[in-house]
């Protein structure tokens, strides 16, 4: 595949000569607040839990409710007989795999890229961080420490306990796999991830599941212990196939069953501009797993220092922020002014020949893939 210096078309959503903020302009910015006052749908979300199982025969299962004694609480244990199938998950529908020859379907000038803020949730332009709990590294006897392959120089990751606008619409994503990754809320019920967190070999054998949590900090979401959604249907890209072993294309839409981006609100799009290289403005969130964190990680003031594409909409942004395990998914973005942050690539990988670089998939196929899964998964 012939790659070349990307050329990107002037930023739609943008007036002219308009570009991304920086950290410091963010700080500058003053929070706006919101009622405070969650919706019907969140209050239901939050209050319940959800499980699913198969059970045999046509019947539903009988579950059976006892208290928990000397629990030091009002605590109860929820029995649901369970079926042969016994799978407690709710698996998904449809999941199309694309491949980087095929032609981009067109954008559709009739859907808004725009981000979408609930009047009900606090806006902040800069997230409040949690104290660091960071482990001390360990020491070989033949050097002096030891550090995750992805992390470039000091580890600049700060661990966030965040439910307001937009921090709040980034989560961890569970898969059938046995695998976790990282993704982020781009419509009402679109999330945007990485392809290679699909579990394509589960797709591939007719059983496959996703599930989303948003605001996940330590077993359930922030936002309340029963908003989580399942995955419905994807379109992706396998970077393990032939032909899709790229960076440029590592990524993928999601419907979900539950609508989160109404009561949580959800991420812009927007394409990366080579003309931005080497400035510090982009920021991470993502879900490194085996390490400190509990919660999200995040990670400002980062560089796209190179930035590559081909014909077919795929682009490749090389920087240098600290990335390890489980931020695969995680979106890359900044404010394009007040109440405006956008996406503009999602996490990938590192090289894959040891130079100390991570890899972003972004790019016009990314935001023609989810112009499509707004318009087409209401």
């Amino acid at each position: 595949m012939t790659i070349q210096k990307q050329m990107v078309t002037p930023l739609r959503y943008a007036s002219n000569g308009a570009r991304p903020l920086t950290p410091w302009e963010l700080t500058q910015l003053r929070p706006s607040l919101g009622t405070g006052e969650r919706p019907a749908e969140m209050v239901e979300l939050a209050s319940r839990q959800r499980i699913h199982v198969f059970a045999d025969g046509d019947g539903p299962p009988e579950p059976e409710i006892c208290r928990v004694d000397g629990a030091g609480g009002n605590l109860w244990r929820v029995d649901v007989p369970v079926g042969t199938a016994g799978d407690v998950a709710l698996p998904g529908r449809t999941a199309i795999r694309g491949f980087p020859r095929e032609p981009m379907s067109g954008t559709d000038p009739e859907v808004d890229l725009a981000p979408y803020r609930p009047e009900w949730l606090d806006l902040l332009y800069v997230p409040r961080v949690l104290p660091s709990r960071r482990k001390k590294p360990i020491r070989p006897l033949d050097r002096d420490t030891l550090q995750p392959k992805w992390v470039i120089g000091p580890d600049n990751r700060q661990e966030l306990n965040e439910t307001s606008w937009p921090w709040g619409c980034v989560g961890k994503i569970f898969t059938s796999a046995g695998e976790a990754g990282s993704g982020a809320l781009v419509g009402g019920r679109v999330l945007l991830t990485a392809g290679h967190v699909v579990p394509w070999d589960d797709v591939a054998a007719g059983n496959w599941w996703m599930r989303f949590v948003p605001a996940y900090y330590n077993g359930k979401s922030l936002h309340g212990a029963g908003v989580q959604s399942y995955v419905s249907d994807v379109y992706g890209f396998d970077p393990d196939l032939a032909g899709g072993a790229t960076a440029a294309y590592d990524r993928a839409v999601c419907r979900l069953y539950e609508p989160l981006g109404g009561p949580l609100g959800y991420f812009g799009l927007g394409h990366y501009n080579p003309d931005w290289n080497g400035q510090r403005w982009w920021t991470h969130m993502g879900y490194p797993g085996q390490m400190w964190f509990l919660g999200t990680s995040y990670e400002s003031g980062i560089s796209i220092n190179a930035a590559y594409s081909d014909i077919n909409g795929g682009v490749e942004c090389r920087h240098y922020g600290d990335i390890t395990p489980g931020n695969s998914g995680g979106p890359m973005f900044t404010f394009f002014g007040a109440d405006n942050p956008r996406i503009i690539a999602v996490q990938s990988s590192d090289s894959a020949d040891g130079e100390m670089v991570n890899y972003a998939a972004g790019g016009p196929g990314l935001v023609d893939d989810v112009i499509r899964a707004r318009r087409d998964w209401p």
